[in-house]
């Protein structure tokens, strides 16, 4: 079937508004705090000098780059997977067939997460393959996009499928996600793409006006916070997305 974006975006925004009293501490809790943490405590990874093409300067670079990764790279990962942990439980509050409670969601998520970063790693390896050949090609940067996001898109509903019908494996619930959204790839490419670069652009320039005034603390904070709280909205927008998405394909039999 061919989905109604406009419904299933009024879907998701009714199931924000009903529960967001529920959302907000979950979000609050595993994406707002421990982003925000690395906002203010992780300093930005190094990047080599703007025309610095030498062998010595990029020696440099990638012994600044690794010792970042070594200080703050566990900090960084740990973070990310909170962050999965909470949109396993948003999606368990929905669809677990227990209809579990927040604790209960929090303690499936947990459960669940595992096979959700297996799930995550095997998506992003042509995904990333793909930003990496954009990234030493900058002018095919926007033509790798599209099925950057298209990928996304196909496999986005693999965390509902891992909640809704487990017992699944990752690599099952990936190609399940692959056959729910059949003929539905580039709709949900576009409203994933659009809540997320979306997202990027304001967190991105929150963070730019936060640097401008470096030296005032509070104000630096503020824009961190404000940053953090627009990316943590997205995600939690994605979740939502998958779910009524789910709901939809999966209930005709897709």
């Amino acid at each position: 079937m061919k989905l109604d974006l406009a419904a299933l975006l009024r879907e998701a925004w009714a199931l924000w508004r009903r529960d967001r009293a529920l959302l907000i501490p979950v979000a609050g809790l595993t994406m707002f705090l421990p982003r925000l943490t690395l906002q203010l405590l992780v300093p930005e990874w190094p990047v080599p000098e703007q025309g610095a093409t030498s062998e010595q300067a990029m020696l440099q670079w990638s012994e600044a780059f690794a010792g970042w990764v070594g200080r703050y790279g566990g900090w960084v990962v740990l973070a990310v997977v909170i962050g999965l942990w909470g949109a396993l439980t948003i999606v368990a509050l929905y669809l677990d067939r227990s209809r579990p409670t927040v604790t209960g969601a929090l303690g499936r998520g947990l459960a669940l997460l595992p096979r959700y970063l297996l799930a995550m790693i095997l998506v992003g390896l042509p995904t990333s393959g793909l930003l990496g050949i954009a990234l030493g090609v900058p002018m095919l940067l926007v033509a790798v996009l599209a099925p950057i996001f298209y990928i996304y898109a196909r496999t986005s509903l693999a965390v509902a499928v891992l909640v809704a019908e487990a017992p699944i494996g990752a690599i099952a619930a990936i190609g399940r996600s692959w056959q729910v959204t059949r003929g539905n790839g580039w709709p949900l490419a576009w409203i994933l793409a659009g809540i997320l670069l979306t997202s990027s652009v304001f967190g991105s320039v929150l963070l730019a006006l936060g640097r401008i005034g470096e030296s005032n603390p509070v104000a630096l904070g503020i824009t961190a916070a404000a940053a953090v709280a627009i990316e943590s909205a997205a995600t939690v927008a994605t979740a939502l997305v998958a779910i009524a998405a789910y709901r939809r394909l999966a209930s005709k039999g897709t």
